[in-house]
């Protein structure tokens, strides 16, 4: 057996397409291998046993075991790590069969039993994350995730605060996902709304990975997070996961197994930009990217309350342009200008027993739009701004009461071609009040009022019209660098599509939750709607942070949304972070620009930073000339390995501990705060 490992070891060796920094990369070996590679075939061809091993003769036919070969180099004696409990290849497994042998499929990548941290802290880091493997050091993990200690704690006025935060808008700077598993017992089941628009793993992401396993990285990274935030959810609370097509597929099924397929909702494509101005394709083989998908799931579908109806507006003026233009029948042309002699005729009954009174209509006017305009001298937006309660289409309706007005007028003998009708509704938007309803025709077709498709805003009508899983936001994405006040090139979402999330999903008050705030979209929105709100961020944007946008909230920012909901201002907010331990020495090591600060930095850390049980600091010393011939980034990078990531950020079970020196006035929050948690 050890023969072969090392014979197989040499000889993909060999090949240093496999190899990266001197190591094989398994997952790629397995990848190609299954590909029937012609690469990974002729190298072990030309090794006897590993031809011996790996291949079976039939009619004179060399036919290689792939499945056999898989299993080899997944066995842990084959290049050992701390990731072998899965199988070492991206894709869709059950267990260790197949998915046509298996009718249960689960989503398996390598490292799938692993914590993420993802630490990167500046928009422009890109760094190797660390992996902590749940199944082989549960004591590392429980550690890692413990709550941590908050300071820094700030209102919107940056002034020091002694408030009850567990009822406060909180926004949280800090790896989040040390701070979801640190506000998880606080706010377990009192979010109504999580919504988040994660890094896409993609080039021009600000958050990126310097990894060998981007694909499986990235969803690594996306289970950790959403295993903890459906703790917060309430029992009818859901989740919104934006992200582009590079990932959307894998995160899909993630979502499924997470949150299990009987509690997905649906997935909405929501359009973001112009073909013209879309990035990707074009010059070579794909087609331009213009459209984002938004998965969303239920804590529990059973229990999740029907959504709000979502609707799309667009000025009447100019949809009826529009309609013109692609020359569309526009069915909205004529008016009741006079609804004639009203006369008693008789009462028909519904199903219930309910009175329905019905009126002949004797000498009506009905006049097309345009010569209303010529009547009334006005223009075409005044007729249907003035008339919009009489301007009507016909249509059959799919009501029981329409057959029983006809049945009585044709007993009755009643001639005529124009009728209404009045009665009380027992459901519906009229229920409890009398409701009139007029009907054209000998076969009573039914008078459909503008008014009732209409909405105005500030004297001007917009149509409306029911959204279903297709939105369109390209209008409010071409100005939107700077909504909010705050500028962000990439992945800046706009406030109007928040919006929508927000309102078909919770009610005034609700929680809302978004752990990937960026700049911060989620929270002015909600700030702005009267919802309270969670974020979390651990990337630092400078002038243009969430907290920068929440103070113009507060002052009365006027963009996005603010003048659709009369915003002018107000409310409040609480800043903190989490107290930083190890975490400041990697700060400092990121920031170092020569290799003499580095040297300061170890020499500090010797004495007052908590550095890993494997590292020996007198052989550190002793070998501290082979140390100063490596390059500055590979010093980081051992400097920041040495540190015992365990304890990045100061314990909350160690907040009376004098060596973290957290202040009488951080202390008394956070025990406040978390009481006994």
């Amino acid at each position: 057996m050890q023969n072969l490992l090392k014979n197989l070891v040499e000889a993909l060796s060999s090949n240093d397409a496999l190899v990266v920094d001197g190591k094989l990369l398994k997952n790629k070996v397995v990848e190609l291998a299954l590909n029937l590679d012609s690469t990974i075939l002729k190298l072990l061809l030309n090794s006897e046993s590993l031809k011996k091993h790996f291949f079976a003769e039939i009619d004179g036919v060399l036919v290689f075991d792939k499945i056999k070969f898989q299993k080899f180099v997944s066995n842990k004696e084959f290049l050992p790590d701390s990731y072998t409990s899965f199988k070492n290849k991206v894709g869709l497994t059950s267990g260790d069969e197949y998915i046509k042998d298996s009718d249960d499929t689960v989503l398996s990548w390598p490292y799938k039993d692993c914590v993420l941290e993802g630490g990167q802290e500046k928009e422009e880091d890109v760094r190797n994350e660390v992996f902590w493997n749940e199944i082989l050091a549960p004591d590392q993990i429980d550690r890692l995730l413990s709550p941590k200690v908050l300071t820094n704690f700030r209102n919107h006025e940056d002034k020091n605060i002694q408030a009850d935060l567990s009822n406060s808008n909180l926004i949280v700077k800090g790896n989040n996902l040390l701070v979801l598993h640190t506000l998880s017992k606080i706010y377990s089941e009192r979010v109504k709304l999580i919504y988040i628009d994660p890094p896409y793993n993609t080039q021009s992401d600000s958050f990126k990975y310097n990894d060998n396993f981007n694909h499986s990285t990235w969803l690594t990274f996306m289970k950790n997070r959403l295993n903890i935030a459906r703790r917060y959810l309430t029992k009818d609370g859901v989740i919104f996961v934006q992200c582009d097509d590079n990932e959307q597929a894998y995160l899909k099924v993630l979502l499924d197994e997470v949150f299990g397929r009987e509690n997905f909702i649906n997935t909405i494509s929501v359009n973001m930009k112009n073909v013209a101005g879309a990035s990707g394709g074009g010059e070579d083989k794909k087609l331009k990217k213009n459209i984002e998908y938004i998965h969303v799931y239920a804590n529990n579908y059973f229990l999740l309350k029907p959504f709000k109806d979502v609707y799309d507006y667009l000025p009447l003026i100019e949809l009826i342009e529009k309609y013109r233009e692609d020359e569309v029948s526009w069915k909205y042309t004529s008016v009741l200008y006079y609804s004639g002699d009203k006369e008693f005729v008789g009462t028909a009954f519904d199903g219930q027993g309910n009175e329905i009174n019905i009126y002949r209509r004797n000498n009506p006017e009905f006049l097309s739009v345009s010569k209303v305009m010529t009547k009334e001298n006005l223009t075409e937006e005044q007729v249907y701004n003035n008339f919009s309660d009489r301007i009507f289409q016909t249509a059959m309706p799919q009501s029981s009461i329409r057959p029983r007005v006809m049945e009585k007028v044709n007993e009755l003998n009643v001639e005529g071609d124009f009728f209404s009708i009045e009665y009380v509704p027992r459901s519906g938007k009229n229920k409890g009040e009398v409701y009139e309803q007029f009907y054209k025709g000998s076969n009573f077709r039914l008078l459909a009022w503008l008014k009732d498709v209409v909405e105005e805003v500030d004297g001007v009508l917009y149509k409306k019209e029911k959204q279903g899983t297709y939105w369109d936001f390209v209008g409010e994405t071409k100005n939107l660098t700077k909504e909010g006040s705050v500028e962000l090139l990439s992945g800046k979402k706009p406030e109007k599509l928040i919006q929508r999330i927000i309102e078909m999903s919770t009610e005034p008050h609700d929680i809302v939750m978004d752990y990937h705030l960026g700049s911060g979209t989620t929270a002015a929105t909600a700030h702005k709607l009267n919802r309270s709100y969670i974020g979390i961020e651990q990337l630092d944007y400078a002038e243009n942070d969430s907290i920068v946008r929440l103070k113009n909230v507060v002052n009365g920012d006027d963009s996005g949304i603010s003048k659709d909901v009369n915003w002018s201002g107000g409310g409040e907010f609480i800043y903190c972070e989490l107290a930083k331990a190890n975490q400041s020495f990697i700060d400092r090591i990121q920031d170092a620009d020569k290799a003499e600060a580095l040297l300061t930095i170890w020499d500090e850390m010797q004495t007052k930073a908590f550095l890993s049980y494997k590292v020996n600091p007198k052989e550190f010393n002793d070998s501290i000339s082979e140390f100063s011939e490596l390059n500055i980034d590979e010093q980081k990078k051992f400097l920041i390995e040495v540190l015992d990531k365990n304890m990045l950020y100061v314990p909350l079970s160690e907040i009376d501990d004098e060596t973290f020196g957290v202040s009488e006035s951080d202390k008394s929050i956070n025990k406040k705060f978390f009481g006994n948690s």
